[in-house]
């Protein structure tokens, strides 16, 4: 009986061994097929059909492992052990946490039989059809759906109407040195809105404006009257958002629609954290 157990053991090892290096050697021919950039006239249509066929073909393979083995590829596990606290020892992680606090780096560079690699070779090819069905739907937005977005899209809010209004409502119900409803409306011309498409400020156009505590803290200044923008910059910005309308049919810039892929949005993300300690405690300070 231990002989055969032992028959039976070894028998299952080399069953799972060639189960393995088989999905090891089909997922290493997908990658070669599927694992690049698609060229930059594939239309989103031809993306979807390359997906598709990548998931016919890893389905296939997860399949006929599955069925060898009677269950599913490897998963990789986080095995290296974490200090919780100076009062307590070294832990291994364990349960759901081994597979969920595996390390970004092992992770991209995952064992092409494990369901790790599977996934990143199917998310890679995702987020390029995600990306081309956006510039399609970019390319046929029309300029009614281009004026809604403009019209949500804000860079500058440093003062905004819901602040001139709550400054001018507390002078207005103040017990003491407030303000006459004519005296709210002849205040209230004394301030208009910046006309850059991207700025929600409001300033004042009369040096005998009301100076609040806000106002004064938002860093704006009280402009001449006629002026239709809170600063030089403002102007020069929706000279700028002008030109964009004739060239791309919008007056937000690209950063503002395009579609970043996860890679490059990762390099970008990786170039914004500071890596000099210097900085690092300068964070560290305000916080």
């Amino acid at each position: 009986m231990k002989n055969e157990a032992v028959k039976l053991t070894i028998s299952h090892a080399i069953t799972w061994a060639e189960a393995r290096s088989e999905l090891n050697a089909t997922m290493f021919k997908l990658r070669n097929k599927y694992g690049y950039a698609p060229k930059k006239d594939t239309t989103a249509e031809e993306m979807e059909q390359r997906c598709n066929e990548l998931v016919e073909a890893t389905r296939a393979a997860v399949r006929q492992y599955a069925k060898a083995t009677g269950q599913a590829p490897d998963r990789m596990r986080n095995t290296a052990p974490y200090k919780t606290s100076k009062e307590f020892p070294l832990k291994k992680y364990d349960g759901l946490q081994a597979y969920a606090n595996v390390p970004d780096d092992r992770l991209k560079k995952a064992p092409l039989h494990t369901a790790e690699a599977i996934g990143n070779l199917l998310n890679y090819n995702a987020d390029y059809l995600l990306k081309l069905k956006h510039e399609e739907t970019v390319k046929n937005r029309s300029r009614e759906e281009w004026k809604r977005l403009e019209y949500e899209y804000v860079e500058k809010s440093d003062y905004n109407l819901r602040d001139l209004y709550d400054d001018l409502m507390q002078r207005l119900d103040a017990p003491e040195d407030y303000i006459t409803p004519e005296e709210y409306r002849q205040e209230r011309r004394k301030w208009r809105q910046c006309k850059y498409y991207a700025c929600d400020n409001y300033f004042p156009t009369a040096e005998d404006h009301m100076r609040s505590h806000a106002f004064m803290m938002s860093g704006l200044n009280a402009r001449r009257k006629g002026t239709e923008y809170c600063c030089p910059k403002c102007r020069k910005d929706q000279e700028n958002a002008l030109n964009r309308l004739d060239k791309t049919g919008t007056l937000l810039p690209d950063y503002a629609y395009e579609y970043i892929l996860d890679d490059a949005r990762e390099k970008r993300a990786a170039k914004e954290v500071p890596n000099d300690p210097e900085n690092f405690r300068e964070i560290a300070d305000l916080a």
